[in-house]
C-alpha cells in the first residue's frame, strides 16, 4: 500500500535510502517493486533550485522505465520537452551540430529538475516505498546481533527518530553524508564550479538544441527550459570555470557574468537576437569530478553522485543516477534474498555487491578517459590556466586506492 511515513508506525526496514534525488528514488523504486520494505529519506521539506538538465536519446527508455509514459507522468508539458540535438562550439570556432533525428528515439529531453525529481519521488511511493520528508541523517551505528545491521538517527527541528534497517544506501549527492559518517574519503579532481543565470523572453524561441561553447576561461551551456508563463519563454545559461580563477569570481556577480557572456561568440548573440533578459539572481553549484575511495562496504553502498559525480560536460548526470540506482536496487535485493535471516556477507565479499562495486569502478574509468579526450580536443587557448590544468596528464582520483 503506497504511503508516506506519517501513516505508518514502522521503524524497521529492509533498506533505508538517504537522499531522494534521481539516484535515491530509482533505488527505492527498484527495491519496492521487488517487495522490499524501503524508507526513502528526503531532507528537504520544500524544493530548492536545481539546474535544468539535458538527457541524451539513450536515456529515454530508462526515464520511461521509472516514470512510465512521459505525457501521463505529471511532467508534460511543464516539466519536460523534446530536444532536437546538440550544437557545440568546441575544438574549432565553427559550430558542430549533432542531430538526434537519426537516433532510435529521434529526440532527447530537457527536464525541469524540480518537477522531474518530484515525479520520481511520487512514483517511489506508488511503488510501495515510504517517503520521510524534512528529516536529516545524523548518524548510523552498526548492530552486531539480530536481523538488522544499522541503527539510524534522523532529525528535524524539534524531533529525532531512530530507525533500524538491514541495508543502508547513500543517495545524498555530492555531500555523501553516509559515506562521510563511515569515514570514507572523497577524492576530487578539480575545482569546477557552475554559475547559472536564467533568462526570459516574450514571444517564441523555437530553438530546440542544447548549446555548448568553449571560451578562454571555461565553457558555456545553454538550453531552453520547459514551462512558461504569460507567453514568456525561459532559457538557462551556465558558465563553468574553476572556482579559484578570477573569471569565476566575476561570473558570480551580474555585471561580470554579463561581460563574460558578451565575449562569447555564439550563446551571447543568440540571447540578444531573441531579446532575452536576465531574471533572478545568479546561482552557483559545484560541478567538479569526484568519487568515493570505495563505493560500498559492510551492508551499505553509495549511488549516483554520492558514489561518483561527473563534470556536466559528460551530460550523464541523470542517466548515471537512474542506471546506478537500478543496478544498486537489483544487487541489494539479490544480496538480501540470499541472506534472509542475518546481516552476514552483505559487504564486498558478497558476489552481488562485488558486481556493483566493479561496475562503479568501470564506469569511473570510462568517464575519466572520455573527460580527458573531450577537454584535450579543445586546444585554442593553450596559454590559459583553465585549459592548461585539463591538458596536463594525471592519474584519475582513486587510481591508487581503487
Amino acid at each position: 500500500m503506497p504511503s508516506t511515513l506519517t501513516d505508518r508506525a514502522d521503524t524497521a526496514w529492509d533498506v533505508v535510502v538517504i537522499g531522494a534525488g534521481p539516484a535515491g528514488s530509482a533505488t527505492a523504486i527498484t527495491l519496492a517493486r521487488f517487495g522490499q520494505r524501503v524508507l526513502l529519506v528526503d531532507e528537504q521539506v520544500s524544493p530548492r533550485f536545481k539546474l535544468g538538465e539535458s538527457l541524451p536519446p539513450t536515456c529515454i527508455g530508462l526515464v520511461k522505465h521509472f516514470l512510465g509514459n512521459l505525457e501521463s507522468s505529471g511532467l508534460h508539458p511543464g516539466g519536460v520537452f523534446r530536444t532536437a540535438g546538440n550544437v557545440s562550439v568546441w575544438a574549432t570556432a565553427q559550430a558542430q551540430t549533432t542531430d538526434f533525428f537519426f537516433t532510435q528515439s529521434g529526440f532527447g529531453l530537457c527536464v525541469d529538475r524540480l518537477a522531474f525529481d518530484a515525479a520520481l519521488r511520487s512514483n517511489a511511493i506508488a511503488s510501495g516505498a515510504a517517503l520521510l520528508k524534512g528529516m536529516r541523517f545524523e548518524s548510523c551505528t552498526r548492530i552486531v546481533d539480530g536481523p538488522f545491521n544499522w541503527r539510524l538517527s534522523l532529525s528535524s527541528p524539534g524531533q529525532t527518530q531512530v530507525h533500524r534497517t538491514r541495508y543502508l544506501v547513500d543517495g545524498s549527492g555530492r555531500w555523501a553524508v553516509v559515506a562521510k559518517a563511515l569515514g570514507v574519503y572523497t577524492d576530487s579532481a578539480d575545482d569546477l564550479f557552475a554559475y547559472a543565470q536564467w533568462f526570459t523572453a516574450v514571444g517564441e524561441d523555437d530553438d530546440r538544441f542544447t548549446r555548448i561553447e568553449a571560451g578562454p576561461h571555461g565553457w558555456w551551456y545553454s538550453n531552453r527550459l520547459p514551462g512558461a508563463e504569460d507567453n514568456a519563454v525561459r532559457r538557462l545559461v551556465v558558465f563553468h570555470s574553476d572556482k579559484d580563477l578570477p573569471e569565476a569570481k566575476r561570473a558570480a556577480r551580474q555585471e561580470g557574468f554579463n561581460q563574460l557572456l558578451d565575449d562569447s561568440t555564439h550563446i551571447g548573440p543568440l540571447l540578444k537576437a531573441r531579446r532575452y533578459r536576465p531574471c533572478g539572481t545568479i546561482r552557483g553549484a559545484p560541478a567538479n569530478s569526484q568519487r568515493l575511495g570505495v563505493f560500498c562496504g559492510d551492508a551499505w553502498l553509495a549511488v549516483g553522485d554520492a558514489a561518483q559525480a561527473y563534470d556536466p560536460l559528460s551530460s550523464q548526470g541523470i542517466d548515471k543516477a537512474l542506471r546506478t540506482g537500478s543496478h544498486a536496487g537489483h544487487m541489494i535485493h539479490y544480496a538480501l534474498t540470499d541472506n534472509p535471516r542475518s546481516g552476514t556477507d552483505l559487504g564486498s565479499g558478497n558476489a552481488f555487491i562485488q558486481q556493483y562495486a566493479e561496475q562503479q569502478q568501470q564506469l569511473w574509468q570510462t568517464y575519466w578517459s572520455q573527460r580527458d579526450f573531450h577537454y584535450c580536443a579543445q586546444q585554442r587557448w593553450p596559454e590559459k590556466l583553465f585549459w592548461q590544468r585539463r591538458h596536463q596528464p594525471r592519474l584519475s582520483p582513486g587510481h591508487l586506492r581503487a
